[in-house]
């Protein structure tokens, strides 16, 4: 079994009151009691706490499972006593506590036993988790009004139906806390240092339906991207996106928008020129694109739609489209590829990952680590200071989940979940900010202020936008300047004679330290600064 550890940015601070955000990061359980396993069964350890809305789960478990996947099967049970009281519901499974609700993870079911009964689906009683693929480690979350939770307190079990274990032995008793969430919403301005604001979008094939686009121009209005990465947008053209991009978001002098879309459901959108764009590599579309001056060099953008859904065949194809995206990085940043990218040059990646069952195309994306070194060649690491790429743990505006796809039909067997993801190189790349646009969680006078309406963000899609603020990593210092003149190699007209004036007499791009207009043999600078000639007439020097 691998050791997958995720690089992730924390910019956001850990809550109070016993609070956690549900977000694939757990230092916000360690103040938390845990109950722990020595006997060498399934479960490691668990914990339980809440506030005035939610009930909050933590496992960690002895293998590697996909929690609610058939990737990596498990027979895990959760049982819910939820209000203490043996009493009432069922004694399920000998385990000594009155479960009024079972949830089944391998099925996808919850099984109520009182206040109704019959199945539901994890929708239905408001459940979350994270992460949506397999690991050793989870945090769930029980919407406590939907779930029915009872009483001062509740009973938590887990139970492995294969071993008939139970876990721990008298269950977990937690007194509810009614404490407020203290989470505070994030503002979508724009921090100080950033050079450009970029979004990825999953936009389900709305582009071209009125309803969702109203919706779509209120949320890119109030957001303001400098760079959009679209994905199933396979209904309508680069001209079409190109058109609706100029009326929501115009731009000054009569400029235009710039898009370019693959040979199937993706684009890549930018305020600023895109200089070239790979369609070639499959389920993902890289675009060198011109940002802000400050960097000094391109941006890779990546637009991405991974392959949908379980079952083997599907498993196998999303790790190959990982794989040879990472070829392409790979050979990119050697100069040996398609593309040969500037030293320290800006890579971010993001898009619909399609992220359930395994957890190894992520774990190539960040890691560098190939799957199929056969087909796609060896591993590398992505970074240009030689570590791992960062996975941004970004969070909804006004709530502490993660999940960036809901569907709206409340009897889906699947619960909403984080498909969208924002990976990027932390040498070159500062993020300094980030979150997912969620309108249903914004209170009123934040959806006046923003120019939103509740059900914007279900109403433009399924899938909710993903925004960084891009800012300059520590390595983009050092790109290379040569003739050592403060002026970097890709900013400067005459990268091998000192000109830190960048004196271009002509206007032709190249400085006159290296340029010699009329072709006798002497600079233009030599003949402006030293002999006083004219550097457009060949005899003026005599």
């Amino acid at each position: 079994m691998k050791n997958f550890i995720l690089t992730l940015s924390v910019f956001a601070a850990l809550p109070v009151w016993g609070q956690v955000q549900l977000d694939n990061q757990f230092e916000d359980w360690s103040a938390i009691p845990h109950s722990t396993s020595t006997d060498g069964g399934p479960f490691v350890a668990a914990a339980v706490t809440s506030n005035a809305d939610w009930l909050y789960l933590h496992i960690e478990v002895e293998e590697e499972v996909a929690l609610d996947e058939n990737a990596l099967p498990n027979d895990y049970r959760i049982l819910l006593d939820l209000d203490d009281d043996p009493s009432t519901g069922v004694d399920y499974a000998s385990q000594g506590l009155g479960v009024d609700l079972l949830i089944n993870l391998a099925t996808r079911q919850a099984i109520r036993y009182t206040n109704g009964s019959g199945i539901e689906s994890f929708n239905e009683i408001g459940m979350r988790a994270a992460p949506t693929y397999s690991g050793n480690e989870f945090e769930l979350a029980f919407d406590r009004g939907l779930t029915q939770v009872a009483g001062d307190g509740v009973r938590v079990k887990w139970y492995d139906n294969a071993d008939q274990v139970g876990f721990p032995e008298a269950g977990l008793q937690h007194t509810l806390l009614d404490a407020p969430d203290s989470f505070a919403p994030v503002s979508i301005a724009r921090p100080p240092g950033t050079l450009n604001r970029v979004a990825f979008w999953n936009v389900n094939n709305r582009m071209d339906e009125l309803f969702a686009q109203q919706a779509m121009k209120r949320i890119l209005q109030a957001v303001d991207p400098d760079i959009l990465a679209l994905s199933e947008v396979s209904n309508v053209s680069a001209a079409y996106v190109t058109g609706l991009l100029n009326d929501w978001l115009p731009l000054e002098g009569n400029a235009t928008w710039n898009v370019v879309k693959d040979d199937w459901d993706l684009m890549v959108a930018s305020k600023g020129a895109i200089l070239s764009s790979f369609p070639s590599v499959m389920r993902q579309f890289p675009a060198l694109v011109e940002g802000h001056p400050g960097w000094g060099v391109p941006l890779l953008i990546t637009s991405s739609h991974l392959k949908c859904c379980g079952g083997s065949s599907n498993e196998a194809q999303r790790q190959a489209e990982a794989d040879e995206y990472m070829a392409f990085l790979r050979d990119a940043m050697n100069g040996e590829g398609e593309l040969a990218l500037a030293p320290n040059s800006p890579v971010v990646y993001g898009g619909d990952l399609n992220m359930v069952g395994l957890d190894d195309p992520i774990y190539t994306l960040v890691s560098g680590d190939i799957s199929d070194e056969t087909t796609y060649g060896p591993d590398f690491n992505p970074d240009w200071d030689g570590t791992a790429l960062t996975e941004q743990p970004l969070l909804q505006t006004d709530h502490g989940f993660d999940f960036t796809w809901m569907s709206s039909n409340i009897n889906s067997e699947w619960m909403p979940g984080k498909l969208d993801y924002l990976i990027t190189s932390d040498a070159s790349v500062e993020l300094m900010a980030g979150f997912v646009v969620r309108t249903e969680e914004m209170s009123e006078a934040r959806l006046s202020e923003l120019g939103l309406e509740a059900d914007d963000a279900l109403d433009a899609s399924d899938h909710f936008l993903v925004v960084g603020d891009l800012g300059l990593g520590d390595l983009l210092g050092s790109a290379p300047d040569t003739d050592e003149d403060g002026v970097n190699d890709y900013e400067d007209n005459c990268a091998y004679a000192e000109n830190p004036g960048q004196a271009d007499f002509n206007g032709d791009g190249i400085g006159d330290a290296c340029s010699d207009a009329d072709g006798d043999g002497l600079s233009d600078a030599l003949e402006i600064n030293v002999y006083g000639t004219d550097p457009l007439d060949a005899d003026s020097d005599g």
